[in-house]
């Protein structure tokens, strides 16, 4: 549905220095799925967001949606195929004089379309979203999350193929969040809509995203299904934004124990601290307690969190293991054997 080949934003500084927001970033976007694009302030996910309708044109690469090349497009063009995206704000963008109601007909009367065609296109979707009975109240008489959903509305106007959604729930407490992420889920399956989810929320990308990359100076540096990258992040970016959902960062007390177990023993590898992940019914199935009677090994457990992440269910344990290395090589093998993503914590100082 969504491919972006190549594409390099470049932007020229105030001192007339060139500025890389994008480098080289490339990816696919299937039909009807909800794609997220996660990373911290400055990644360079709101610049590219907006290469995909071109709002903002890139320096380099080619975006392709719904099977035309928009780089490639005349102006004319370009602004008809834009009408197949829409886009929704993390400000809102509504325009305080007039009510939910002409909100949402705005994109419509801009086209001169007919006031019998705006009602019948207008009405059925403020019901969509629930607000039907907010129709003739301005945006001062509304709360966070009815602004949200006139914006999101508003963005369903002309029938979009794709919508767009660029941090459209940071403005909102977690609760008005949750119920607006619930819409756009519903959205997208009522209406088949391909959504592009741009956040530096991981909850956010957990809660209703299929799919995600995320980015990092202005660069990709992970991609995958949701549930494989909460199971197990490669790049230390993700490591830290899954960290803000899932405390994997050790509280001080946990490290001061690990230093003082390793403290008590002269061969430094005789203690190990591990992350165990397990997915699915690997959660409820005792594979720590076999492995620690197969190999008599104790099993230390720090700290333990289990969550559901689109539907599958992920566990996770923080352990400290005491033993030797070829025990403890055997015990780590047995485990990734039964499905248990392993991974041994050794920057602790």
């Amino acid at each position: 549905m969504i491919k972006l080949e190549h594409i390099t934003q470049t932007y020229k500084t105030p001192e007339g220095r060139e500025f890389k927001a994008l480098t080289d970033v490339s990816l696919e976007i299937k039909k009807g799925e909800i794609f997220g694009i996660i990373g911290r302030s400055g990644a360079g996910k709101s610049t590219l967001v907006r290469c995909i309708n071109l709002l903002n044109r890139p320096t380099e690469g080619r975006v392709i949606v719904d099977g035309k090349v928009l780089t490639e497009l005349n102006e004319d063009d370009l602004r008809e195929s834009r009408r197949s995206i829409g886009m929704i704000f993390q400000h809102f963008n509504l325009l305080s004089s007039r009510t939910v109601y002409q909100n949402v007909a705005l994109p419509l009367e801009l086209v001169g379309t007919p006031k019998d065609v705006i009602r019948q296109k207008v009405e059925p979707l403020l019901e969509l979203v629930g607000l039907t009975e907010h129709a003739q109240k301005y945006p001062a008489q509304l709360s966070g999350g009815q602004k949200q959903r006139v914006g999101i509305a508003r963005a369903l106007t002309n029938d979009p193929k794709v919508l767009l959604s660029d941090e459209a729930t940071s403005a909102l407490d977690p609760e008005t969040t949750t119920a607006t992420l619930a819409l756009l889920k519903r959205i997208n399956q009522q209406l088949g809509l391909t959504v592009v989810m741009i956040t530096h929320e991981m909850q956010v990308v957990k809660q209703i995203c299929d799919r995600v990359v995320v980015m990092n100076y202005g660069e990709i540096v992970e991609s995958g299904d949701v549930a494989d990258i909460f199971m197990a992040p490669q790049h230390e970016t993700t490591k830290a934004l899954i960290g803000n959902v899932m405390a994997r960062d050790m509280p001080a007390s946990i490290l001061d124990r690990v230093r003082q177990a390793r403290a008590s023993h002269s061969q430094r590898d005789y203690v190990h601290l591990l992350r165990l992940a397990f997915a699915g019914s690997d959660v409820t199935r005792p594979v720590i307690s076999e492995c620690s009677r197969r190999f008599n090994i104790d099993f230390n457990i720090l700290r333990g969190t289990v969550d559901d992440v689109q539907g599958r269910t992920l566990g996770s344990l923080t352990v400290l293991v005491e033993a030797d290395r070829n025990l403890y090589q055997q015990a780590v093998d047995f485990m990734l054997d039964h499905g248990v993503v392993v991974e041994e914590i050794t920057d602790v100082k």
